[in-house]
């Protein structure tokens, strides 16, 4: 029973797997959607179980094995499907299909990332789907779209993020180029995708008439090199990446100081604590000088402008990493921005988790107990909206957890039906 929200109401027929494509019907969750999440018959989705243990999942899932191994219940599909509903089905078959086809006349939104061929296999176009539901609206994710001479490749995240273009501007001058440690445009896709959605849920409310929506992972990739496409389309340079390593330094434009610089401590593995630390205007410098007890560097020829302090950004870097080296990091942050200069702790993910008063504060980990977790923490949604707030509805479901409301209460069989689809394959 789902929390009453904005999309309260809305149903969608969720065919997604992998990582980029649960994304978008995730978030509408959190706003009060009802998702069914559909996986395929005498298996699971692949991010659902793992053969590696984990510190939540300790004890495997002694219904589940898989090459002789049992597995266990993996923390990563809690992520991808919380808050939405569960359902086992073979649409490869004629009586599957059926199951499909009267879902889709049940539901707002179907959402699909597979290769282009397959929901055409199965009989599913888009002009079938339309058919069977005038209003719904279909969105199919995939890596390049569903028309032109690539439509077929196959695509994941790190394959978007060749096509795009970030790859190329990630990485050392004079190395190949280098991925961003993992697959963030997965993701990115992901938020990009529940965006697209609501639109066309939207267009169909205010019409009434469903639309089919193409979403391409990569164009969509291509908003993080804008900067890149605007020096090509205004200067005709082609992509490169810098003649040093920037790092943490400011390039566009050239900003001093505008860097990392390392703390007192270190966390329990040995990784050194940093804080970042920048300033934009000559206040701030000026601030940060008097914070260090050195307000005479703002007067040194050196460091008195902005491009003299890029200029030497070397020996000032330097200067305050004596400084923040002596010193704890939020201590360092909490002053600066008391000060007006700009600073945030480089945190790590159990920063972020276990101490972070500010996402504590804004509920980001609300804690929810899940039948082969326990009580874990479940990723909350970044957007506060005073009259249509958003929640973490619930966890994610057990593996065809709710094949009983699905096809019982929602398309109305009975216990003997349902007994029936499961004894031929079906469900």
């Amino acid at each position: 029973h789902l929390r009453k929200g904005v999309l309260s109401g809305i149903r969608v027929l969720d065919f997604t797997w992998k990582t980029v494509g649960p994304w978008a019907p995730r978030l509408l969750t959190h706003y009060g959607a009802e998702v069914i999440h559909v996986e395929r018959v005498n298996g699971w989705d692949d991010h659902r179980y793992s053969a590696q243990r984990s510190i939540v999942t300790d004890t495997p899932d002694a219904n589940q094995v898989q090459g002789g191994k049992k597995l266990y219940a993996a923390p990563y599909f809690n992520t991808l499907h919380n808050g939405k509903l569960a359902i086992s089905l073979n649409p490869r078959t004629p009586e599957g299909l059926k199951l499909v086809e009267r879902l889709i006349t049940k539901c707002d939104a179907v959402v699909e990332n597979f290769s282009a061929e397959v929901f055409p296999n199965w009989g599913l176009t888009w002009e079938r789907i339309h058919e069977l539901n005038p209003k719904i609206v279909y969105m199919s994710s995939s890596g390049l779209g569903h028309t032109g001479e690539w439509k077929g490749y196959r695509s994941f995240g790190p394959t978007a993020a060749a096509q795009s273009g970030v790859s190329l501007a990630s990485g050392l001058p004079g190395q190949p180029p280098a991925g961003w440690g993992y697959s963030y445009l997965d993701v990115m896709g992901g938020w990009m995708g529940g965006l697209a959605l609501i639109q066309g849920l939207l267009k169909a409310k205010k019409t009434g008439k469903g639309m089919y929506i193409d979403y391409s992972v990569t164009e969509g990739a291509m908003s993080m090199v804008g900067t890149y496409m605007l020096d090509f389309q205004v200067n005709g340079r082609r992509t490169r990446r810098p003649d040093f390593p920037p790092g943490n330094r400011a390039i566009f434009p050239p900003l001093a100081p505008h860097n990392t610089y390392r703390c007192a401590g270190h966390d329990r593995v040995g990784q050194y604590w940093w804080v970042f630390i920048a300033c934009e205007t000559q206040a701030q410098f000026e601030a940060l000088c008097a914070l260090m007890g050195r307000p005479g560097l703002a007067l040194d020829p050196k460091f008195a402008t902005n491009e003299a302090r890029v200029k030497h950004q070397d020996e000032l870097d330097a200067i305050i990493s004596r400084w923040t080296h002596a010193r704890r990091r939020y201590d360092i942050m909490q002053k600066c921005q008391a000060a007006g200069i700009i600073a945030a702790v480089v945190q790590s993910a159990e920063d972020r988790v276990e101490y972070d008063p500010q996402l504590h504060h804004r509920e980001m980990f609300p804690i929810i107990n899940h039948p082969e977790l326990g009580d874990v923490p479940y990723e909350g949604y970044p957007v506060k909206m005073s009259r249509t707030p958003a929640f973490v509805h619930g966890r994610a479901p057990t593996l065809a957890e709710h094949n009983q409301y699905v096809y019982g209460a929602l398309l109305g069989m009975d216990a003997a039906e349902i007994a029936g689809l499961r004894e031929r394959g079906v469900i």
